[in-house]
This record gives structure tokens, C-alpha cells and sequence, in this order.
């Protein structure tokens, strides 16, 4: 029996217009009736998720910045942040490249020093909750999560810039176009395992959803882990199962009705 349901947003639950598929919400209701708890482990910020979830978001363990922040029922259960000093070298490497710009993610708000249009219509496809600094550096309030939103590919362009911190962070493409850095005690993955000691669920009983790198630590807690159909190859190889359809075929839900309803 399914206890413990997470899944990732973007390319995962949402479609590529970034929607939540319109069944979500009365299969939502019919989990939360059986006691499933359900968690959204996103790399978005946690002001994203409460705006996408509204209705709901007393009753998801919400897990935003790839695992740096935990809030349940208006309680933060986990808040883990970057250091100062890594923050600001972090911010100088990325001045280094072309058409790649560092967004601080702080629990209320991102922070940017670049107005550049493509930056800014990528960001408005997720959220308008940002603010322009003169220089990121000086930013004072705790930073969660550095994200680089890179035009030329993360992969290829930003992720070979921040190879040399990774023995210290930890580095994971979060999209084509997404690197994502946080502590090397934060992933996806502690967070689930988290949520599981809390509620005394077992990996057999967990049921976990991705599509990118930043959710590979999240697809070793679970028996049913299940990568997107339309997830990154490397990621589909250490997922137990692959979803029939993709994300904008609401693939996630065909896989809920299939494993938690079948038997009511």
C-alpha cells in the first residue's frame, strides 16, 4: 500500500506550460481520504509552490529549493543554507560566463543583478517574486539555493564552470537550461528520507516521480520510483520504472490511479 507520494514539478506533474493537470486536485482529495501523505520536492522556491498549490498547501510536505526547505502546515521542518563565502565565489564564477546569469534563491524572494529579456521571460514562466540588486554579492538574507539560468545549455556551458566545487557542493543540472547548487547534506532524496522517519514509512510503501539530475538521490527511496517518460536518460537508469506517458500527458496521474486506487 502506497503512504508516501512525492513527485517534482516541472516535466513531472506540470505540463510544458507549466499547469497542473485539471484531475490532479480530486485525486489529490481522494489520497489525502485514504491518509496518503503527498509531497511536492521541487526546485522551485517554497513561495512558488504555495502559489501553485494554494488550496492544498496546509496538507503538502512542501519540499522547495531541491530539498534546502521543508514547510508543513506553516511549519518549516527543514532549513538548510549556503555559505556566505561559497555564495560569493559562486556568484564570481558566474560573471565568467556568456549567456548564463546567478539568481540567488532566498525564502522569500530571488534575488538578480541582470535585467537581460531572456532572463527575464524564463523567470516569469515560474514566478514574479524577485527583486534587482546592484551586485549579489552584497545580498545579506540567507540564500538556499543558487541557480544559474543558462541560455546555452547547462549541461554543456555552466556545469563544466562549476565542476570544481563539487567536492564541497553539491552541482545538479535541474533542466536543459538550469544549474542548480545547495549544500552537499541537501538533496531530494534526505528530504523524502525525512518525511519517511517522520511518519515511519518504508521505501516499499513510497511511491516518488522525476525527470531531471536533481532528482536522482529522490529515485533511491522508493520502491516505486518512476522516471518521466520524457526524463534525461541517465536519470531513467537508475529509476525503477518509466511512466507510459509524459508530463504533458499527465503521466503521473495515470500512475496514482493505477497503484492507490485500484483496490478502493
Amino acid at each position: 500500500m502506497i503512504k508516501l507520494i512525492v513527485t517534482d514539478l516541472d516535466g513531472t506533474l506540470l505540463n510544458d506550460n507549466h499547469e497542473v493537470p485539471d484531475r490532479f486536485w480530486q485525486i489529490a482529495d481522494r489520497l489525502f481520504n485514504q491518509g496518503v501523505k503527498i509531497g511536492i520536492a521541487t526546485g522551485r522556491p517554497h513561495f512558488s509552490i504555495a502559489a501553485k498549490f494554494e488550496a492544498i498547501i496546509h496538507q503538502l510536505y512542501a519540499i522547495s529549493d531541491n530539498g534546502s526547505r521543508i514547510v508543513h502546515d506553516n511549519q518549516e521542518l527543514l532549513s538548510k543554507s549556503l555559505p556566505q563565502h561559497e555564495v560569493e565565489a559562486l556568484i564570481l564564477a558566474a560573471r565568467q560566463m556568456s549567456n548564463a546569469w546567478p539568481i540567488l534563491c532566498g525564502k522569500e524572494q530571488w534575488y538578480l543583478e541582470n535585467t537581460h529579456d531572456t532572463l527575464m521571460n524564463a523567470i516569469g514562466a515560474y514566478h514574479s517574486n524577485f527583486t534587482f540588486v546592484d551586485d549579489l554579492t552584497k545580498v545579506q538574507e540567507a540564500v538556499l539555493k543558487m541557480t544559474v539560468f543558462d541560455h546555452a545549455g547547462s549541461e554543456a556551458n555552466s556545469y563544466p564552470h562549476y565542476q570544481s566545487f563539487e567536492n564541497r557542493l553539491k552541482i545538479a543540472v535541474g533542466g536543459h537550461k538550469w544549474l542548480d547548487i545547495t549544500r552537499t547534506d541537501v538533496n531530494k532524496g534526505e528530504a523524502v528520507q525525512l518525511l519517511q522517519t517522520m511518519h515511519g514509512i518504508s521505501p516499499d510503501e513510497t511511491l516518488v516521480f522525476g525527470d531531471f539530475m536533481n532528482d536522482y538521490e529522490m529515485m533511491q527511496t522508493a520502491t516505486y520510483s518512476y522516471a518521466m517518460k520524457n526524463a534525461t536518460p541517465k536519470l531513467k537508469e537508475v529509476a525503477n520504472f518509466v511512466t507510459e506517458k509524459g508530463n504533458n500527458e499527465a503521466g503521473v496521474l495515470d500512475v496514482i490511479e493505477s497503484l492507490c486506487f485500484n483496490n478502493y
